[in-house]
């Protein structure tokens, strides 16, 4: 429970059983340190994956056009729709699609998990039009499902227009709050995680025509605790890059908009600060919760242990919540979690049968 030997205050843990009527809204912590990093970045942040809690922010609420990392989107919307092994043939509009791409020739198939690893390794422009037009074998549906799945997740300050991030006719514009929660939801999916951490990658396509990937984002080449990422460019742009690292238990996620070409040496210190500074902690074990009350007959449940992201002179309690009279709800209550006296985050507790 404790954070190490290097710990110079002992973390307090609070546990405690009331009842209350009502429902309250996740909320995470957005409270940060200083951190002396310099960037030509206009906006950045550094996020904790699983918890949302953001150890770093720079105008993360800010919209910029996102060049390439609107990828992402696509990718993981192709992961949850599509037919992995289909073959998509490849037409003129996407022959002709410029920028990065996998140089597709006109009437050759390609087979979508292939196409995915040219969507991000590659950056390939043409494999994300060639997805686009078929996926939903309708353009704009696939459009329209990129914003619903961007809305579902949170993403409220963000539209897509076309699958791809480039910004001549049309544009994609994004915070990167919005782009943080974005890729973690993204890489709760294995599949995308697998992509996103691929550092090279062969595609044979039905003419076996070869095209080799490299992963543009050099992180994930030189920092082995990097899982993964997406690079971003083009003029009105500038420089736009996503990571995600892991050390220990703990998945932080990066992203600059708007920068130069320091973003690479930003995102290692960036992370280097947080992986410093904050250690994971166990604040409720995974369990069942007993509750002697007449109102339950059966025994509420924390499905998974609950961690937080603390700095070693932090102050984290939990109180568990649970409704008076809950009748044949499912949840049925909260476990609050608290830092230095600030509700960070709830969690819904669940009926045990």
């Amino acid at each position: 429970m404790f954070l190490g030997e290097t710990m110079k205050k002992v973390l307090i843990f609070f546990l405690s059983v009331f009842l209350f009527y009502g429902c309250f809204e996740t909320k995470a912590s957005s409270s940060t340190k200083e951190v002396p990093i310099n960037m030509s970045a206009v906006a950045a942040i550094l996020m904790d994956k699983d918890s949302g809690r953001i150890l770093y922010q720079k105008n993360i609420n800010v919209r910029f056009l996102t060049a390439s990392i609107s990828k992402i989107l696509t990718c993981i919307v192709a992961i949850e729709n599509g037919n992995l092994e289909e073959y998509y043939e490849v037409d003129e509009e996407t022959a002709r699609q410029e920028g990065s791409s996998l140089y597709l020739e006109l009437g050759d198939k390609v087979k979508l998990i292939d196409l995915l690893y040219g969507l991000m390794l590659r950056s390939g422009n043409d494999a994300a039009v060639l997805i686009a037009r078929n996926l939903f074998k309708n353009y704009d549906h696939f459009i329209y499902i990129m914003n619903e799945t961007a809305k579902r997740i949170g993403m409220n300050n963000s539209t897509f227009s076309n699958p791809s991030g480039l910004d001549e006719g049309t544009a994609n514009f994004s915070t990167c709050h919005d782009m943080a929660l974005l890729m973690a939801y993204a890489l709760d999916n294995h599949l995308f995680r697998k992509i996103s951490s691929t550092r090279t990658y062969r595609i044979i396509t039905k003419n076996e025509m070869i095209v080799d990937c490299y992963n543009k984002h050099h992180l994930v080449h030189s920092l082995d605790y990097v899982t993964g990422g997406k690079t971003g460019y083009t003029t009105s742009a500038k420089r736009t890059l996503v990571t995600s690292a892991m050390k220990d238990d703990m998945e932080l996620i990066a992203i600059t908009m708007n920068s130069n070409n320091d973003d690479f040496i930003v995102h290692r210190q960036l992370f280097e600060y947080g992986f410093e500074n904050y250690n994971m902690f166990l604040v409720l074990k995974r369990q069942i919760i007993k509750v002697s009350d007449s109102f339950y007959k059966a025994t509420p449940v924390i499905l998974e242990d609950i961690k937080y992201p603390v700095m070693v002179d932090e102050d984290v309690n939990c109180i568990i919540r649970l409704l008076k009279n809950p009748g044949s709800k499912l949840i049925i209550g909260q476990a609050i979690i608290r830092l230095n006296g600030k509700v960070v985050k709830r969690v819904d507790i669940y009926r045990y049968y």
